[in-house]
């Protein structure tokens, strides 16, 4: 499989109908490759589950960052026009990582532990018990 330096250009499309059941989310993104050409890639499917990969039609091996620019964004089009997908960036975190080099990813990025949940004392039941309640 071709190397890829680094992500150039991307964005995160989502589909959300609740009355056909839909929960679906496409990403689109131009990689440099180690060569110095460019590709188009997309990954799409149900949010949540595993996303399948695919390069564009005519977008592999680009030799200019424009044309693959320019591809990218008709893809983009034909999505949030014809299929109604809405921007939604940031929907699938980490979603490109097994396609960058291990230097450049994120794999293993320690995330800051989470404050502690403040202990509520035990509500206290004043008198001399139940009898005392009421009377």
């Amino acid at each position: 499989m071709t190397g890829y330096r680094n992500i150039k250009s991307s964005l995160d499309l989502h589909l959300l109908d609740r009355v056909r059941n839909h929960d679906k989310v496409y990403h689109l993104a131009v990689f440099e490759r180690d060569d110095g050409g460019y590709d188009v890639l997309y990954r799409y499917g149900r949010r949540g589950s595993t996303l399948r990969l695919g390069i564009l039609k005519g977008g592999e091996n680009l030799r200019d960052y424009q044309t693959a620019i320019r591809l990218m964004n008709r893809k983009e089009a034909d999505q949030v026009r014809g299929d109604g997908y809405q921007y939604a960036d940031g929907i699938t975190p980490g979603v490109w990582n097994d396609l960058l080099a291990t230097s450049t990813a994120t794999h293993n990025i320690q995330q800051p532990p989470a404050p502690p949940e403040p202990e509520a004392p035990a509500p206290a039941i004043g008198g001399n018990g139940p009898k005392s309640w009421f009377w």
